[in-house]
């Protein structure tokens, strides 16, 4: 059988479709949750910022996370600014700034013990509704404690329990002294 040459590109046309690479996959996540391999905690008073974090410098799995321990002055007023980082990403990615730009999906949660007082959220989504990257607190007498943080994605911010609700991005606990 000859194939005429006007019937070619005809031809080629039906024929390409089925030969073409892997079909995208369209039916996946919309918003696939980021890796967030390093949390710094940069606290500001006393006349001194001080920036500790937590890094999981492996990623998900494998060797447990780095936490530095965190040392504040007793009697003494902060300003907390907390950001997130996927280090394992070239270029290091700033999370941070998809947090802001993502706020009403997000929350920051602290959950303070023994001598660390827990920190008091100061900025807001565009919703109005508390965000947490930016807090302040006082520490109080000298002493030991910890401090939890938690990034939650989806949390009911009208719930009583708001840090209950969502899904977990990243969680951390740091050991505090106050001195």
């Amino acid at each position: 059988m000859k194939i005429n040459a006007l019937k070619l590109p005809i031809l080629a046309m039906l024929v390409l479709p089925f030969l073409s690479c892997e079909k995208d996959d369209d039916n996946g996540p919309d918003n696939e949750q980021e890796l967030i391999t390093k949390v710094t905690l940069t606290f500001t008073g006393g006349g001194q910022t001080l920036p500790f974090s937590a890094e999981d410098k492996d990623g998900d799995g494998g060797n447990a996370p780095v936490i530095d321990n965190i040392v504040l002055k007793a009697n003494t007023d902060y300003s907390l600014a907390t950001t997130f980082l996927h280090t394992l990403h070239t270029p290091v990615e700033d999370l941070t700034i998809e947090v802001k730009n993502e706020s009403n999906d997000h929350l920051v949660c602290y959950a303070a013990t023994g001598a660390m007082a827990t920190p008091v959220i100061q900025d807001k989504d565009s919703a109005g509704k508390a965000l947490g990257l930016e807090s302040t607190f006082k520490t109080g007498a000298a002493g030991a404690g910890t401090l939890k943080i938690t990034l939650k994605h989806k949390a009911d911010k009208d719930n009583a329990n708001a840090c209950g609700t969502g899904e977990t991005d990243i969680e951390a606990t740091f050991n505090v002294t106050v001195q």
